[in-house]
């Protein structure tokens, strides 16, 4: 469980940052249809789903599940921060 909620970022060099961030951009494109983008909603289904699998599928699972995990912390900042009026207004979904 405590992997669950307290999930972990890892990278061992430049190449998995850039495949984190890669990863973060492809889940976040294929998930929008399903479960929004921006939303706490959103956030809290990519963070269920990055803390349970990270550390399940060797070095491409944790680099998939980091990406999710970054991408449910912006999904989480840009909801909270237009709820209270310091973020652009409602989330945009830039994928339609």
């Amino acid at each position: 469980m405590t992997e669950i909620l307290n999930p972990q970022v890892h990278a061992t060099g430049l190449v998995d940052v850039f495949a984190i961030g890669v990863s973060k951009q492809l889940t976040e494109r294929a998930a929008a249809p399903f479960i929004g983008n921006g939303t706490l909603t959103s956030a809290l289904a990519k963070a269920i789903v990055g803390g349970i699998a990270y550390g399940k599928a060797g070095r491409i699972g944790n680099i998939v599940a980091s990406g999710l995990v970054i991408d449910a912390a912006e999904d989480a900042a840009v909801s909270l921060l237009g709820k209270i009026g310091g973020g652009a207004g409602q989330p945009q979904d830039e994928w339609s």
